[in-house]
């Protein structure tokens, strides 16, 4: 990954995006506590919605505000009776704990007031709720809302031609299904960084397929924010925000809402971008942030909260479909290994008990995880086997006793070798990629560490960056104020000290190498 100013990324993390206290001006905001019905906090909009003032809201129960009581308007609006039951009960109770999508209850045309039906999402931490309400799906749009998810999406993708065109379909769909000029599938690469992997584009615009985005651009506090939510949208970015009024002593958490203000840092780099309007949806696998679904528009618009579930249910199906393609590949990478790897550690056991006098197994070492070359030694060193193309014996201790003060773990790999330990700058033209395993076992009674090393040569990579990555400046030098970078314009980058990455498969294959390595040390010692 390109250097960045670590200040930027730092005074990034530092905003406390949930502790905005504002909100978009596209619904307003009821909050309290869990167990509590009253209501202490508020949008300052409030009237504009429910016809109640804010200073009236407070402290006074939910249900009575949703029906009008407390304002000036012409009296009570009846609530649906299944309504008011299911926001007493979850108000009343703790959710459970999430690894992924907060579980959030949607309440359709739950109330009415100036602006018309009003559709309600309901969310819940530990501590808080929050009601947010928006105006409801026009009746005109009910059906577009309900069609069902494209029985496409459900196949699941068993190629690498299969899955692209999985992505592209998922596309194609968010962008017919929320009317957006441009929708991308935007995947996080294991650097921290992301990159556009499909897109669906108005004709015309430049195209960001295959462009990649510095890890800066979503700093790590709005990424746990996207794995919290199942969507997250910005209407218009020129919108003045609505403040929220609190009660003493209560202070809003909006880690889980939908109306949350927007960052003045994220709204400057969405007018860098030329974007006024925004659409967000968060692949989130096995409870960790796979990528975006990032929808932008040239012109305000507002998607409704039915519409955004539905394309959200998409974005789940296109989840299975992640989900099954990656296990798949490691399945059947696996499985043609097997055979290999248990010849492969029973001729390592052969040569070391000296059955097998010379070392025949050289070629499957290095196959068993695509390397050009590969060394067999203990811990210290003192005793070295290579095969294929290492470093010199020297070069090889050295980095053998790095390994073993800064990475004594069972399995360490990178694929930029010299940026981690800088010695290997000399010879990173053979040497840029690492692959080690330790193995512990017993010799003449005495407990001794193998380590297995791999080396992938240097492997210059071109990538393609929308903007100069090294053009994130920490601060405006005049305002003093955060700033992003301001520049999209694709930028050509030639990486070098960098390999061919460590697949997800091959570190498994080398990992079940380790296991089958300690399971034949234990029948030694058992039949000893």
């Amino acid at each position: 990954m390109t250097n960045l100013d670590p200040g930027f990324i730092d005074a990034c993390e530092r905003e406390a995006l949930h502790r905005i206290g504002a909100i978009q001006p596209y619904g307003t905001l009821l909050g309290g506590r869990i167990g509590d019905a009253s209501i202490r906090c508020a949008g300052a909009d409030l009237a504009d919605w429910l016809d109640v003032p804010v200073h009236r809201a407070l402290d006074r129960p939910l249900l009575d505000v949703l029906r009008g009581g407390g304002g000036p308007g012409p009296g009570e609006r009846p609530l649906d009776p299944d309504h008011s039951g299911l926001l007493k009960a979850a108000i009343d109770s703790t959710p459970a704990q999430r690894r992924g999508h907060a579980e959030k209850l949607m309440l359709v045309d739950l109330a009415t007031g100036p602006q018309g039906p009003l559709d309600a999402i309901l969310s819940r931490t530990a501590e808080n709720w929050l009601l947010e309400l928006e105006p409801a799906l026009p009746s005109a749009q009910q059906q577009h809302a309900l069609r069902p998810v494209p029985h496409a999406l459900y196949r699941m993708p068993h190629t690498a031609r299969e899955w692209e065109a999985h992505c592209r379909l998922l596309a194609e769909q968010m962008r017919k299904l929320s009317g957006f000029d441009r929708v991308m599938v935007y995947r996080f690469l294991p650097d921290g960084c992301g990159e556009v992997i499909a897109e669906a584009a108005e004709p015309g615009l430049a195209p960001y397929l295959g462009l990649r985005y510095p890890a800066s651009d979503i700093p790590q506090i709005a990424r746990d924010l996207y794995r919290a939510n199942r969507h997250r949208q910005i209407p218009d970015v020129d919108a003045a925000p609505v403040p929220i009024v609190a009660a003493p002593g209560y202070e809003p958490d909006l880690t889980l809402s939908d109306l949350r203000a927007v960052s003045p840092v994220h709204i400057e780099y969405l007018h860098n971008m030329e974007v006024t309007a925004s659409l967000s949806f968060s692949v989130v696998l096995n409870g960790a942030l796979w990528g975006l679904i990032a929808c932008h528009h040239n012109e305000p618009r507002a998607v409704p909260l039915q519409l955004r579930e539905r394309c959200a249910d998409l974005v789940q199906v296109f989840t299975l479909g992640v989900s099954g393609y990656q296990t798949n590949q490691r399945l059947a990478a696996v499985s043609d290994s097997d055979r290999d790897i248990a010849r492969l550690a029973a001729g390592i056991a052969a040569f070391e008990t000296g059955a097998d006098r010379d070392f025949h197994v050289g070629d499957a070492l290095l196959k068993l995880v695509q390397a050009d070359g590969a060394v067999l030694a203990d811990a210290q060193g003192s005793e070295l086997i290579t095969v294929g193309r290492t470093p010199a014996p020297a070069e090889v201790r050295a980095l053998l006793g790095w390994l073993e003060r800064e990475h004594p773990e069972p399995v360490f790999a990178t694929d930029a070798l010299p940026a981690s330990y800088p010695p290997a700058g000399v010879y990173q033209r053979e040497a840029s990629g690492l692959l080690a395993v330790r193995v512990g076992a017993y010799r003449d009674g005495e407990r001794v560490e193998r380590c297995f090393v791999w080396f992938r040569p240097e492997q210059p990579q071109t990538v393609y960056w929308a903007g100069d990555p090294r053009k994130s400046t920490l601060f405006n030098s005049q305002s003093e104020t955060l700033s992003p970078r301001s520049s999209f314009a694709a930028w050509l980058e030639t990486k070098t000290g960098h390999a061919e990455p460590w697949s997800d498969t091959v570190l498994l294959s080398a990992k079940k190498f380790r296991s089958l390595l300690l399971r034949q040390v234990n029948a030694d010692l058992l039949r000893e």
